[in-house]
């Protein structure tokens, strides 16, 4: 694939911190702004479509596996990529881009953190930039000499990284005025910096892609990959990815997102609170779709076991490797097909069920508190001392939103609770973000459409910071 002859450079506006100088090289610059410029059409093509994707399914057209890939489906013969790093392992870690995911780099028999750039820390600045430092000086300090043998003893970090989605715009870094993409941003600055090193030191970059809604996302990322390798003269095939399905979408294309991804991708993971969030999205406002009034229920419901195991077997058949919390689950069903009706076999429960007032109150509560985390730069709520991940929160929250939209709750019963539980939040801690948590809160719960986490919108508005934008 030829690479572009001129690239426009990239123009920095987050304020400079100590070491962010040796993040922002001007050559790791121009090679984010390389990909950047390379893929933004398609990038734009794709969110696009997603938004069509969104309005016809909710003008009811059917949801099922796409004819036009069943010869991939039907071919027995393909396989993906032999998987890289630590193998047999069913459970990652999340966690924030620092020291102490990249210190959790697993010996024998651990889990294999995951350093994540969207959820586990809210994307500031300076959270961005830390992480980078962070994996780069993980790197550094086990990759050996150019040239030599790997140090003795020295154990080879296995650190996958998880971009931000393709959603989400890295506002601080521009190009011709317009913000680069976060994905290519996290990506690149990794690539750039630690892929070399870590093949010198007998490993290789790891990536978690999340987000993905079908395979023509999948095959961008397999392209953006390609081209990263040739930019900087690394062999094709070295990076290897799971993709974590987590959208339902993207559960009716597991094989299509597999072949796309056969030179690069090793496995799929499942992500359930995720997925549950992604059917409330998707399918909220059809009243068969209201989930039990219990996370732990819609958990164990029949259409999540058949995502588990239609992703368990779609990994046997092509010899990925299957992770996440439900991969236990396989052989419920014997040998039956998974049918479209099974992932999409939701049920309204019985209207005796419908939540509580105490319920409702505690899913406002902690949805305030996990946005309020996030504006403020920390990531995680911690009610009651207990830390929360977002995935939970934002579960909650999608939640909240349908039993809104099925009028099981009142936009008055809302903001009355949001009132009670802003009070709440001041007097527990001085200088909390109550105003602009409460604001993001109500805009994205009394909308008829539930955003996704960490929408744009709010992106630009509460974490770009008119500080960051001046300087």
């Amino acid at each position: 694939m030829a690479t572009p002859e001129t690239t426009h450079p990239i123009e920095v506006l987050g304020p400079p911190g100590d070491r962010h100088r040796e993040i922002l090289t001007p050559e790791a610059l121009d090679f984010v702004a390389r990909l950047d410029t390379a893929f933004t059409r398609r990038r734009g093509e794709i969110l696009t479509a997603r938004r069509h994707r969104v309005d016809s399914l909710a003008s009811g057209h059917p949801l099922d596996f796409p004819r036009a890939t069943s010869a991939v489906r039907d071919d027995p013969h393909w396989r993906v990529a032999p998987a890289a790093g630590p193998t047999g392992r069913r459970v990652a870690i999340a966690g924030p881009p620092g020291p102490r995911t990249a210190a959790d780099a697993p010996g024998p028999g651990s889990e294999v953190p995951i350093t994540d750039f969207e959820e586990a820390a809210s994307p500031r600045w300076e959270n961005v930039l830390a992480g980078h430092l962070t994996l780069l000086d993980a790197c550094a300090h086990h990759a050996p000499p150019h040239g030599r043998e790997p140090r003795p003893g020295g154990v080879v970090p296995t650190v996958a990284v998880r971009p931000r989605g393709w959603h989400l715009e890295e506002e601080r870094l521009r190009i011709d005025g317009r913000p680069v993409s976060a994905s290519l941003v996290d990506f690149g600055l990794y690539f750039f910096h630690c892929a070399r090193r870590l093949l010198d030191a007998g490993s290789g970059p790891c990536l978690r892609l999340t987000g993905l809604e079908n395979r023509f996302e999948a095959r961008l990322w397999n392209d953006v990959f390609l081209r990263a390798q040739d930019l900087l003269g690394i062999p094709r095939g070295t990076i290897r990815a799971t993709v974590v399905i987590d959208t339902v979408t993207a559960a009716f294309e597991m094989e299509e997102i597999l072949y796309e991804l056969r030179e690069h991708g090793c496995g799929l993971a499942t992500d359930p609170r995720h997925y549950l969030f992604s059917v409330i999205g998707t399918f909220g406002h059809r009243t068969a779709f209201l989930l039990p009034d219990t996370v732990e229920a819609a958990l164990t419901a029949p259409f999540m076991r058949a995502y588990a195991e239609l992703l368990v077997r779609t990994c046997a058949r092509r010899s990925a490797r299957a992770t996440g919390d439900l991969t236990e689950i396989t052989g419920l069903s014997g040998d039956a097909p998974v049918r479209a009706a099974d992932l999409l076999s939701a049920h309204r429960p019985d209207p005796a069920q419908a939540p509580t007032r105490q319920q409702i109150r505690a899913a406002v509560s902690l949805s305030l508190r996990h946005v309020e985390a996030w504006l403020s730069g920390r990531g995680t709520a911690v009610p009651d001392g207990m830390p929360i991940g977002g995935p939970a929160a934002e579960l909650t929250r999608a939640r909240l939103w349908q039993w809104r939209r099925q009028r099981l709750v009142s936009p008055t019963d809302v903001r009355a609770l949001i009132d009670v539980e802003s009070a709440a939040m001041a007097r527990e801690r001085s200088g909390a973000l109550v105003t602009e948590a409460r604001e993001v809160l109500e805009r994205t719960l009394l909308g008829d459409e539930l955003p996704p986490p960490l929408t744009p919108d709010t992106y630009r508005r509460r974490l770009v910071f008119p500080v960051e934008r001046s300087a």
